[in-house]
């Protein structure tokens, strides 16, 4: 419960009264009902149950285990042949997917910090395949486009000792 209440904390979620913790669409659920639900489940819940979620979805409270895990998470399953844009925008306007992104879905998300170590593994791990460099001492690293994780990738610049160039626009259009 309290993952979640972290993950619509205002302080941490792009737009919490939407259910949105980042990137636009990252949706903890795709509505208050899915919300208040899981809640619900989450504080009856007794030690041998599991709770399954589809895409915000809660399915129920299944018999289980001690052992196993509390809560069971998957989101925005999608077969190939309905994988386009267009099938995803159809499926969430009638609520039936939702794009928890990596963090937001599974209700662990903690900012930007979060994705830190990540994303200092995808540099360090780029630097190995393209350069075959294992120390990137003195290397430039240069990224743009950085949208709400733009402070994981500075960070992890400095972290793996790159010469961090972060380029980043904003554009501002006032309609009158």
């Amino acid at each position: 419960m309290l993952m979640i209440m972290n993950n619509l904390d205002p302080r941490v979620a792009q737009f919490p009264h939407d259910l949105v913790t980042y990137g636009g669409n990252g949706q903890v659920f795709s509505n208050w009902a899915q919300f208040l639900l899981v809640m619900h489940y989450l504080s009856i819940m007794r030690e041998d149950q599991t709770l399954v979620l589809y895409s915000g979805h809660p399915l129920g409270l299944f018999p289980s285990s001690p052992s196993n895990p509390r809560v069971v998470i998957t989101n925005g399953m999608v077969i190939p042949n309905y994988s386009s844009r267009t099938s995803y925008d159809r499926m969430f306007a009638l609520g039936v997917t939702l794009y928890g992104q990596m963090t937001a879905g599974s209700f662990c998300y903690i900012g930007p910090q979060g994705i830190v170590h990540g994303t200092m593994l995808t540099v360090l791990n780029a630097g190995r395949k393209y350069l075959g460099l294992t120390d990137l001492r003195g290397k430039v690293f240069l990224s743009s486009g950085l949208g709400g994780m733009s402070g994981a990738q500075a960070k992890a610049a400095i972290i793996c000792g790159c010469i961090g160039v972060i380029a980043e626009v904003c554009i501002n259009i006032a309609f009158i």
